[in-house]
């Protein structure tokens, strides 16, 4: 085993109940060619993995391609939506698709239309569940999926508290891309993270962005991956799981 993973294992194996763990990947519609690496990697190692799809960039052939996956192992992935077109509608400020520069008819519809198109392109594989693009909207845009029945909304852990009466919310509590891209000494804040984590949450949420990651920066989550798939104490969950 690698030294970078000690503290994992240890937390792994004094764990009083197993550890859940979901790992998010964002904007497919870009980087296919990296999304299918990703996706190799965690099919290889038999850990869950969800995909947000971004529909207007959805092609014929990425979803030909997410819907083999699917066939082989329902149980191994889940694909549900990316916000419409990934696209920043805020002049000032923050990066943001469905911000309070926008009204709630504007974003229903977008969200509606995006909601539409990965029905129609994924069929019983698309799952109602809702991440928006830069992990930020509004309580308006709360309103909109409950009224078009999503059931489930993923940001980051440090976004700003959004009321839900249905729609369950389940947060990403570690930027995996970011750590491995900008950090002096990225393993060991990952597996500070990721340790920290497994301790203090009863669901632990990592966040992937496959444009990002390279063969290189693909190796160290390869070996997470193996560590997680041999231990006894780590159950690896879907989103749509975590719906009960």
């Amino acid at each position: 085993m690698l030294n970078w993973l000690n503290g994992i294992m240890e937390a792994l194996d004094h764990a009083a109940k197993p550890a859940q763990v979901f790992f998010r990947d964002d904007d497919a519609g870009w980087a296919n060619d990296q999304l299918y690496l990703l996706l190799d990697e965690f099919a290889k190692a038999g850990i869950p993995i969800d995909v947000a799809v971004i529909p207007e960039t959805l092609s014929r052939n990425l979803a030909d391609n997410l819907l083999s996956r699917w066939r082989q192992g329902k149980h191994l992935l889940g694909l549900h939506q990316h916000g419409y077109s990934h696209t920043n509608h805020e002049q000032v400020g923050r990066k943001c698709e469905f911000g309070s520069g926008r009204t709630k008819n504007q974003q229903k519809d977008d969200i509606a239309k995006g909601q539409n198109l990965l029905h129609a392109m994924l069929g019983n594989a698309f799952d109602p569940l809702f991440t928006p693009p830069w992990n930020r909207c509004t309580q308006e845009t709360v309103e909109c999926l409950e009224e078009l029945d999503f059931q489930l909304l993923s940001r980051d852990v440090t976004a700003a508290k959004l009321n839900a009466s249905t729609l369950k919310q389940a947060p990403v509590h570690i930027d995996w891309s970011r750590i491995i891209t900008t950090s002096p000494e990225p393993l060991t804040e990952l597996a500070q993270a990721v340790a920290n984590n497994l301790k203090a949450t009863d669901l632990t949420g990592i966040m992937l962005h496959h444009a990002d990651m390279n063969a290189e920066n693909l190796r160290p989550l390869a070996e997470l991956l193996a560590v997680f798939a041999d231990h006894n104490n780590l159950q690896g969950m879907l989103l749509r799981d975590t719906l009960g």
